[in-house]
């Protein structure tokens, strides 16, 4: 189970991460105007792909996994925001839907990762 855990931690945030990069014009309806969005996206893109490779490194994947869950909880606002505002990201509502169950099923990924994933042992 934590393999499969780990799987889904790195290739949603490795792939995340990148498209931020290589898609970034994709994030920009997402980003609240009041924030720069290229700053934004860029950002998220970095810490995505951090995470996603934490995530592969076994010393560091039991924070991956707590950072996932933590960047996965600070997007559902913008999620929950598709609900009212009056051009939606994801229409129908159903769409909009699926997408806040995916990110509560996120959330749940990343905090069971760091439950399964033992700290690293300390030296003496």
């Amino acid at each position: 189970m934590t393999r499969a855990l780990t799987g889904v931690v790195a290739v949603v945030m490795l792939a995340g991460g990148a498209a931020h990069f290589l898609q970034a014009d994709q994030f920009v309806p997402l980003v609240p105007s009041f924030l720069p969005a290229g700053p934004v996206i860029a950002v998220t893109g970095v810490l995505q792909l951090a995470i996603g490779f934490a995530a592969l490194w076994p010393g560091t994947r039991r924070l991956a996994g707590l950072a996932f869950a933590a960047l996965c909880l600070a997007y559902l606002p913008l999620h929950l925001w598709d609900f009212v505002r009056p051009d939606p990201m994801f229409a129908p509502v159903g769409a909009a839907l699926v997408r806040v169950v995916v990110q509560l099923l996120f959330i749940g990924a990343g905090w069971q990762l760091a439950r399964r994933t033992a700290l690293p042992a300390r030296s003496s």
